[in-house]
């Protein structure tokens, strides 16, 4: 049997029973190489009007696509099927009152995936920048990349319950801080 590269096509080995003629498929050295050099390539986000296709390291598939006025989320919402849901505790069972109405197996689950932020250098006294009307300056102050998946419902009832958690962490995080700052009184 021979042993043939899947990408380049040339024999890798043989292997036994050696008359008979059979392929198998496998990739050579080289290839795997090149193959996980351009897995580690980073990827480019997508343009305005353009989708991504992804998949997570949960191994759901799933795309990227810039968010437009209507679908910018925040990193405490989830978009349900065009709904958004705050992920707080006690919207927990409004969430899960939603899903029950959907009666799906799956969901299309949307969240914030990242966010590019321009910083622009800081401009001195009220002088705008030259040349730009203020609906310029605010249209590439950032933009929003959103992911959507389908995924089971007990999934997105983990994610919904991990971004609770996440914020709610958070908040504790920022609260310690600022009773701390109260109490030294700096």
């Amino acid at each position: 049997m021979k042993i043939i590269c899947s990408s380049c096509k040339e024999i890798i080995g043989i292997q036994r029973p050696f008359k008979d003629n059979t392929e198998i498929s496998a990739k050579c050295p080289e290839c795997f190489q090149k193959e996980k050099k351009e897995a580690l390539k980073p990827q480019l986000l997508p343009v305005p009007g353009e989708r991504k296709d992804i998949t997570l390291g949960s191994g759901a598939k799933g795309y990227l696509t810039v968010a437009d006025g209507s679908t910018k989320l925040s990193m405490s919402e989830l978009m349900i099927s065009g709904k958004i849901f705050n992920c707080e505790k006690p919207q927990r069972d409004n969430f899960l009152e939603y899903l029950e109405m959907t009666e799906k197996d799956q969901v299309d689950i949307t969240f914030l995936y990242s966010m590019h932020i321009k910083l622009d250098p800081p401009v001195s006294g009220n002088k705008k920048r030259k040349g730009l009307n203020e609906s310029q300056e605010n249209e590439y102050e950032s933009i929003n990349y959103n992911c959507t998946v389908a995924v089971p419902v007990h999934y997105a009832i983990s994610m919904f319950d991990d971004k609770a958690e996440r914020m709610g962490g958070l908040l504790d995080i920022i609260s310690a801080e600022i009773a701390e700052e109260w109490i030294t009184g700096c």
